[in-house]
């Protein structure tokens, strides 16, 4: 009884642990739009080390993703509104390219359209 008792702990204790870990392996990366129409806009990204692409949908002024950690660039982004007086496309940090890890768990990426 004790050794099974011992196993159904340690086997616990594994994915108690292995679970705990995943979640600090992701971050998220963050749509924000604005334009007079308001019909949202899309992004798209490239893990530059794995060689993945995701994609965010903001429905309406926001979307996100969660990503696992590593390096990145914004492939694309923007929104329909049309015709675009001003089309513009910023990061968080200034730059298309960006790390996600346990320092910078989060980048936003902010399309503009007036």
């Amino acid at each position: 009884m004790k050794k099974l008792f011992l196993s159904l702990a340690a086997v616990f204790a594994f994915f108690a642990l292995s679970s705990f870990k995943g979640q600090f392996t992701t971050g998220s990366v963050y749509l924000e739009i604005s334009s007079f129409s308001g019909h949202g806009g899309s992004a798209t990204i490239q893990n530059t080390d794995t060689n993945v692409y995701y994609d965010i949908t903001a429905v309406d002024t926001q979307g996100s993703t969660d990503v696992p950690y590593g390096n990145y660039i914004v492939v694309s982004a923007g929104t329909p509104c049309s015709p675009p007086f001003i089309h513009q496309v910023t990061t968080s940090t200034g730059s298309m390219t960006f790390v996600i890890d346990a320092d910078t768990p989060g980048f936003t990426i902010m399309a503009n359209c007036y």
